[in-house]
């Protein structure tokens, strides 16, 4: 009976593993690594499935000989005419024993590292400052034609300095960095913000536009100041927007979506949520500073014609994120076949 709780145990813990390598090879391979937006190795989305599947069910023929072995006696264990009975299964079963071990072993490795996050309750502020400068390297390993930066920068005016060594030095694009400020930002120290943002080339975008232009391709940038604690005008705004050319839209709060009226914007891109910062499973989030409260936490949405994305950032006071994981949200942008 021991014998065969410990086989499934590990059968459980297996299957755990299997999925987590699938997850690893997906997200490292398929979808990450790569900045075009079909990657060579995609094929990887059908083919790992069956192959661990396969791999998966050679555990059958180790439990049929387990099983065999648990029905003899001791002394027979050993005997030729045993040994000839299950030698058919042998040679599929120790395959079964490596894939059982390894795939275990990365589900056992899954449990521990899930436990460890969730313990995790304090970064301390050398870790957030090496955090926030591997966020900048990812971001320019991406190699971004467009940085759109969603505000709330600090919330403290004594890390404005800070946020000019760790999150804006070495930021660059080939058609230029726009922000807008967040609520967080107009709280503490707008104007001091918004220079450091300009000294390291960075423009805000407050209720004006700016023209991106490639050969005779041109691509609208719109920025909204941030709609409760800011002066919103998204008049202003689009006044110099060509309703007949691609346009994006910023907007730190993603409420901003109920003023925009019949403006066009191919997509608006927002923050503000952290995606709730902290998830329950089924509940999802539960606290979110917004009128819609989570119905635009996170994630895409199309309302009133306009196409929104609502980024979940890159950190969140306290840090803490519990089924949310921070993100770069990163876009790719095709002319639409008209």
């Amino acid at each position: 009976m021991l014998v065969r709780a410990i086989f499934y145990a590990f059968i459980l813990l297996a299957l755990l593993g299997d999925a987590r390598i699938f997850l690893f090879i997906v997200n490292r391979f398929v979808y990450a690594s790569h900045r075009e937006e079909k990657t060579p190795w995609a094929s990887l989305v059908w083919i790992m499935p069956p192959l661990l599947i396969g791999l998966t069910a050679l555990f059958w023929p180790l439990g049929r000989w387990i099983e065999r072995l648990l029905e003899l006696h001791w002394i027979e264990r050993i005997t030729p005419d045993r040994i000839e009975e299950i030698a058919w299964s042998l040679l599929l079963a120790k395959v079964g024993a490596g894939w059982l071990i390894i795939a275990a072993s990365v589900g056992i490795f899954w449990i521990v590292d899930r436990i460890r996050v969730m313990l995790v309750r304090e970064i301390p502020i050398p870790s957030r400052r090496a955090y926030f400068r591997d966020v900048v390297a990812r971001t320019q390993a991406l190699q971004p034609d467009l940085i759109l930066l969603g505000g709330d920068f600090v919330s403290w005016r004594k890390h404005v300095t800070l946020m000019s060594e760790v999150l804006l030095d070495g930021l660059s694009a080939r058609d230029g960095v726009y922000a807008v400020l967040g609520n967080h930002d107009l709280w503490t120290a707008p104007e001091g913000i918004s220079a450091a943002l300009r000294s390291h080339g960075i423009e805000p975008l407050i209720n004006r536009s700016v023209a991106i232009r490639r050969g005779g391709a041109m691509l609208s940038v719109a920025g909204i100041d941030e709609v409760y604690r800011g002066n919103p005008d998204v008049e202003a705004a689009f006044s110099r927007v060509d309703p007949s050319k691609p346009c994006i839209a910023l907007s730190h709060h993603p409420d901003i979506i109920d003023h925009i009226g019949g403006h066009h914007i191919d997509l608006l891109v927002c923050g503000h949520t952290h995606g709730g910062q902290i998830r329950l499973p089924f509940f999802g989030a539960l606290f979110v500073p917004s009128v819609h409260e989570g119905q635009y936490v996170s994630g895409f949405h199309r309302l009133h014609n306009v196409l929104m994305y609502v980024s979940r950032g890159v950190g969140g006071v306290p840090p803490i994120r519990v089924l949310c994981n921070a993100e770069i949200a990163t876009f790719i942008l095709r002319p639409a076949n008209r």
